[in-house]
Formats: structure tokens, C-alpha cells, sequence
């Protein structure tokens, strides 16, 4: 990607993520992840900007409860996914994500 603006290492990572908009209900699957956000694969990708809620489970997690938190559409491929931005992620979450990244 051309003028990279991704801020710290990303992992590559395959989860399955749900994540809302406006009261509707998506899925799709991360597919690299990061400290700062991720990327989501989805066919109906959202439009730069636009604000979701998130909830995934790590691999190898051993927390029962998932990963939530607020981000925002940073870009978007048209019928292939959209990269996420976190805005919000409680400390225990960052903790959890933080353990996760430190052994890829």
C-alpha cells in the first residue's frame, strides 16, 4: 500500500470478527492486527469514517469473554475489507492484545 501510514508492527492473524454500524450487524475476518487497529476481510466493506463497535476472540486466547472495543474506517477496497483504527479498547482488552502480539 502506497504511503503506509500504519502506526507499530502488525501480526498476521485470522479471527473471525462481528462488528455493528448504525444498528446493523456484520461479520467478516481480521486478517492482520496490530496494537493500533486491524484489517478486516469482508465483502461489504464500510465507507471511510464511518464508526463500528467490535467484538473477536484471539487464537489461543484463554479468556472466555472476546476482545471489544469502538474504531473508525481508516480505508477501504471496495468489495475486499477495510482497515480499522482502535478509538476504544479498555486497558485489560490492550493488555490481552498486547500478550497476544508479543508472541508472534
Amino acid at each position: 500500500m502506497d504511503g503506509d501510514k500504519r502506526q507499530g508492527a502488525r501480526s498476521f492473524a485470522v479471527a473471525e470478527v462481528s462488528f455493528d454500524h448504525k444498528g446493523m450487524n456484520f461479520h467478516g475476518r481480521i486478517n492482520d492486527l496490530s496494537h493500533g487497529g486491524m484489517y478486516i476481510d469482508t465483502i461489504n466493506p464500510l465507507p471511510e469514517g464511518s464508526s463500528i463497535s467490535f467484538r473477536f476472540s484471539l487464537p489461543g486466547d484463554e479468556s472466555s469473554s472476546p476482545i471489544a472495543g469502538e474504531g473508525r474506517v481508516a480505508w477501504m477496497a471496495h468489495m475486499q475489507g477495510m482497515g480499522i483504527t482502535f478509538t476504544r479498547l479498555s486497558d485489560d482488552d490492550r493488555d490481552r492484545l498486547t500478550a497476544y502480539l508479543s508472541r508472534r
